[in-house]
This record gives structure tokens, sequence and C-alpha cells, in this order.
């Protein structure tokens, strides 16, 4: 039996792994956690709007509730396509790197106009006494939201600049991977043999990204607990887990995929 070809091509093999690695792992990090129409579905999910709605009502409403002259009124309390329309707004803001966020006046507004509806309902024209109380508590709102999701709002200041660096490195990654993948292919002169090294590039690869994601996943849910209010970090770590199940599901189908691959062209590892 002649020398293993895993000696002869292990350098090969290690580096395309790696670039595999940071290919998968840069393009689900931009279709997830860099794309926010996908961060919308995620945080729009029903466990999530329950969350928020609760936060909302309870923190939010309340100051809005003391100034009117109703008490204990539906109108005071956010519905859920209300709360879906503030998250769409949110993660907008967030995204576009907005250093002055103006969610908490989004919700402001909208429970101000939830009021005024009810009002003309009851036969009360305020909306003039609805406009002012809503705008004396702007910057409270603002302050209140900007305390709780201030620290997520930072790290997402240069997205943009984040986005073209996850781009170009999958850029760089793909044209080294395609170069070393030729390279094997006119070392080892046999398709079976060829598959069987791409099959062992992409174990190694999910089990390289498996442990990026434990090595990303603690510290993210460190920054949570420490840096968020009670309240929001339970819909933080939805998404979160949200988020990381799509790794996840793409780790475990990169690593079926390539056992498969792998020991259907066992054979053909010497020559």
């Amino acid at each position: 039996m002649s020398k293993s070809v895993y000696n002869r091509h292990g350098f090969t093999l290690i580096l395309l792994s790696l670039c595999l690695m940071i290919i998968v792992f840069m393009g689900i990090t931009l279709t997830t956690v860099l794309n926010g129409s996908y961060v919308k579905k995620v945080v729009s999910s029903d466990s999530n709007v329950a969350l928020i709605k609760n936060y909302t009502n309870q923190k939010l409403g309340s100051i809005v509730d003391s100034y009117t002259p109703f008490k204990n009124l539906s109108s005071t309390q956010l519905s859920s396509e209300q709360v879906k329309g503030i998250i769409d707004t949110s993660v907008d803001e967030l995204y576009d790197g907005d250093p002055n966020l103006t969610i908490g006046s989004v919700v402001l507004t909208t429970i101000g106009d939830n009021i005024k509806k009810q009002a003309k309902t009851d036969g009360l024209n305020i909306d003039s006494e609805v406009d002012q109380t809503v705008e004396s508590n702007r910057g409270i709102m603002d302050q209140i939201v900007n305390n709780d999701i201030g620290p997520i709002d930072q790290s997402l200041q240069h997205i943009k600049e984040i986005k073209q660096f996850v781009k170009a490195s999958i850029m760089v990654a793909s044209v080294i991977f395609v170069l070393f993948s030729l390279r094997l292919w006119t070392k080892v002169k046999s398709k079976k043999l060829f598959f069987h090294h791409m099959g062992t590039v992409g174990i190694c690869t999910a089990i390289l990204l498996a442990i990026v994601l434990v090595i990303i996943y603690y510290p993210i849910a460190t920054f949570i607990t420490s840096n968020v209010e009670y309240n929001v970090r339970d819909v933080l770590y939805n998404i979160l887990n949200g988020i990381f199940t799509s790794y996840i599901s793409i780790v475990f189908m990169v690593f079926i995929l390539s056992i498969i691959d792998w020991g259907s062209t066992a054979k053909y590892k010497y020559n």
C-alpha cells in the first residue's frame, strides 16, 4: 500500500477546510445576522411579539396612561400588528446605523393615536392634549429605549463596513478554494479520490464551524446578560437562538453530506 494521500495532500486539505469554513460562516452571517429582512422575521415571531407587547404595555404604556383622562382602556395597549410595525421601524433604524433611535417616539405616537381614536369613539376631542402629552414624553421614551438597546445599536454602527468586509472575505476565500480544488484535482487524477478528499474537507469544515459557533455564542449571551435590561433580554435570547439555529442547521447539513460523500468513496483513499 502506497503512502497515504492524506500525508501527501494534508496542507491542501487543511487550507480547503479553512476556506470553506470562512465561506459558509460568512455566507450564513451575511444572510442572517447582517440581513435586516431576516432579522425582522426572527424578531416578529409570535413569542417575541408577545414579549415586546408585555414590555411596552407595562413599562412604556403606563407613561401615557397616567396622563390621559381614561383608565384601563385598551387604547393604551399595543396590538400585535402595531408591535410588528414598530419592529420593522426598529430594525431599519438599527441596521441603518442611526445613533439617535426614535423607536420610543414611534411607540409613544402609536399609543397616542390609539387614544385619539378611542376618545373620538367616546365623543371626546382631546387630540391636542394627547399630542402635548406625546411630545412632552418623547425624550423619556427615547431614553428608555436607548438604555435598553443602545449597546446593541452601538455594535451595529458600522454594519455597512462589516458587510463589505464579509463580502470581500467570501470572495477571497472562494477564489483560494477554487484554485486549491483545481490543484488537488490535478494531483490526485481521480474523480472518486477527489470527491473523497472533498468529503474530508466537509467533515473538517463542519467540526471547525461547530467550534467557532461555541466560541462566539457564549460571549454574545454574556454580553446580552450584562448589558441589556431584563424584559428585553428574553427577546434578544430568542433572536440569538433563532439565528444560531440557522447556523447549526447548515453545519449539520454540511457534516451529514460530507460523511455520506466520504463514506461512499472511502475505498479510494489509497492509490
